[in-house]
């Protein structure tokens, strides 16, 4: 089942956000820091999303467990006289949990919040997902999600 975020939730969010973190971390040292469990700062992070007017936090629960979330926000992003306005959804984050990956919770947990996205009047749905991460660009292409730009960096 999909459902909005309750903030009884806030402690399987924090789980599974320290998951996925440490999944990230591993990929990218540099740019992830370890979280700690029951981190307070990450439980303010993931209220306070849940509380925006103009973001979602929704979660898939089996049963009496919560075993995934995406989060989404809707903008209209200021753009140069030369790009189309419109309005966009983010996803912020998804994680299912590992014991139920591959089970179709991730598709749920995407198709909510593209139908979310959809409500809100956004025209497009787009992520950032770094490239280490290959299993999640073969889910996102698997979805319907193509590469429109890519980001590029270096330390300095």
């Amino acid at each position: 089942m999909i459902r909005a975020a309750l903030t009884q939730d806030l402690p399987a969010l924090c789980r599974l956000s320290d998951e996925i973190n440490h999944e990230h971390h591993a990929g990218a040292p540099d740019v992830f820091v370890l979280s700690q469990p029951g981190d307070e700062a990450t439980q303010a992070w993931w209220h306070s999303a849940m509380s925006a007017s103009d973001s979602v936090v929704l979660v898939a629960q089996h049963g009496d467990q919560v075993c995934g979330f995406i989060s989404a926000k809707v903008t209209e992003p200021p753009v140069p006289p030369f790009i189309r306005a419109r309005r966009e959804a983010r996803i912020g984050t998804i994680v299912v949990a590992a014991s139920h990956r591959r089970q179709g919770v991730g598709e749920q947990l995407l198709g909510a919040a593209r139908a979310w996205a959809k409500a809100q009047g956004a025209v497009t749905l787009y992520l950032q997902v770094f490239s280490f991460n290959e299993s999640a660009i073969r889910f996102y292409e698997k979805h319907g999600l193509t590469v429109q730009s890519v980001f590029m960096n270096t330390p300095l």
